[in-house]
């Protein structure tokens, strides 16, 4: 189960995915926002869902009707799990989880639990306490965590985007992808919208490729049909949720965007440079911390909003493109990032915990 945001459900999707190559039967367990219906849709898997909601930081009206709602989800939660009678129960982060994770604990269920953060939320480090084994991302999160439990697996990403670095050496020209993950990002957006038009004209063989979030499509497109000319426009593509990511890596050099630990798993996975502008009001600073990890390695710039001015983002987009060995050198260190079958970890784990 997982719940939330892209970060959460994608790692659950993969391990899901590899269930199913395995013959083995998989139940997803998700909320009911509009990203996880998007993000959920079509999957080769039946999805139940539970009408779940934060709490931190809530008034306390607000937080009254979440444990209203978590209380529910639990008794829900039983009734799935005794319908479905699971041999082992994952949970990969989001509110979803609390109440399906209560619930297996006390039906005895063999429990794991996947962090991929630096720092983890909330509700996984509530979690931790319950479950069995504990999967980890990025070195630096198992302090938060009992040490008997951990295991370093990395961040599980879709198979396909396995293939992106050979695919990437076919194409002819310079890309770049401007995203604000699974829900879109405002700051980027606009910021987009600064930068885009003159790295058209600086740069002719440039393809950009947009994804805005599913709630600001139609303004971006029309804010960028003033800006831009007839060639421009035909090398940009601009989209609200993009299905297929292997695709717009195999497309692209660098990608600007946030440093949820999704999206970084995917950079390490396509080998994939980036400049990283961490969304500032998320958990503990976590995306941050994420952002500065890799920096430090060399695979990425990590940017805070109040640095990420759009004159300072054009001068080292423009900088990166015209040193191509600097970018393969950051491509090559992302590569270094990347641990390999995190889903063959978890799997394995779970599977010699199961009597």
């Amino acid at each position: 189960m997982a719940g939330g945001t892209g970060g959460h459900l994608f790692p659950g999707i993969a391990v899901a995915e590899a269930l199913l190559e395995q013959g083995k039967e998989v139940l997803f367990v998700s909320g009911t926002r509009k990203v996880e219906m998007e993000i959920l849709k079509d999957r080769p898997f039946p999805v139940e869902r539970l009408d779940v909601e934060g709490f931190v930081g809530r008034s306390p009206r607000d937080k009254a009707r979440s444990l209203f709602k978590m209380g529910r989800a639990f008794f829900k939660a039983r009734k799935i799990l005794k319908n479905f009678d699971p041999d082992v129960v994952l949970a990969t982060g989001g509110y979803t989880a609390i109440p399906v994770v209560l619930a297996a604990r006390l039906s005895g269920k063999v429990l794991g639990l996947h962090e991929q953060n630096i720092e983890p939320g909330v509700a996984n480090k509530l979690l931790g306490r319950w479950v069995d084994k504990i999967f980890l991302s990025i070195k630096g999160s198992e302090k938060y965590f009992p040490n008997e439990k951990v295991v370093f697996s990395g961040n599980p990403v879709r198979k396909e985007l396995l293939s992106v670095p050979e695919r990437r050496k076919a194409k002819t020209h310079r890309g770049i992808l401007f995203m604000g993950g699974s829900q879109g990002a405002r700051f980027i957006n606009h910021l987009a919208l600064k930068v885009v038009p003159e790295l058209l004209k600086r740069f002719e063989d440039l393809v950009v490729i947009h994804q805005t979030g599913l709630f600001e499509e139609r303004e971006v497109k029309e804010a960028y049909e003033s800006l831009l000319a007839g060639e421009e426009k035909r090398r940009l593509k601009v989209l609200p949720f993009i299905r297929d990511m292997a695709w717009a890596y195999s497309e692209v050099d660098l990608v600007v965007g946030r440093a949820g630990a999704t999206t970084l798993a995917e950079l390490f996975a396509t080998r994939t440079p980036a400049v990283l502008i961490p969304f500032p009001y998320a958990t503990h600073n976590h995306q941050e911390k994420n952002a500065r990890a890799v920096s430090e390695r060399g695979g990425a710039f990590c940017l805070p909003e109040k640095e990420a001015a759009p004159e300072k983002v054009l001068s080292l987009i423009t900088g990166l493109f015209s040193s191509p060995q600097r970018l393969e050198k950051m491509s090559e260190v992302m590569g270094e990032l990347f641990l390999k079958e995190p889903e063959k970890v978890i799997i394995d784990t779970l599977e010699g915990l199961v009597c």
